[in-house]
């Protein structure tokens, strides 16, 4: 057995299903992880630009992507790093209307220790609890 991880590509094949030959290729690479033949990782940078391309590319509103990202961290096939910060970041760009790599960035920075951010971005670190925000 060996480890890899996923492309962002694969993630939306499995989600969008707009390619029905590239998304069997992709159902087919899960149930070798089912079959414990490969272990799969998604590494925190494909889940940011997956939301990106859900948002950019197929204009799809912050709920569905909410919901898409959800099953993704929820398929017992994909080992998330950092699974606890994206869900904590998906709730509040959802329900606090924020921008993902920006809650994504807040929770990280939370779970690392910082209690503090730098930007010129203030509004969206705002509405993380417990995160002090300050221009430079």
């Amino acid at each position: 057995m060996y480890k890899a991880f996923v492309d962002t590509n694969v993630l939306v094949r499995l989600i969008v299903k707009d390619d029905d030959i590239k998304r069997k290729a992709c159902e087919k690479l899960l149930e070798k992880a089912k079959q414990k033949e490969v272990v799969l990782y998604i590494l925190p940078v494909a889940l940011l630009e997956l939301v990106w391309v859900l948002e950019k590319y197929y204009k799809l509103d912050k709920k569905t992507i909410s919901e898409f990202m959800e099953a993704v961290l929820n398929t017992p096939e994909f080992n998330c790093e950092m699974e606890e910060v994206f869900r904590n970041a998906l709730k509040s760009y959802e329900e606090k209307n924020m921008k993902f790599a920006d809650a994504v960035m807040g929770y990280w920075g939370l779970e690392r220790g910082f209690s503090a951010v730098y930007t010129y971005g203030e509004k969206d670190f705002k509405k993380i609890e417990g995160l002090d925000v300050s221009k430079p």
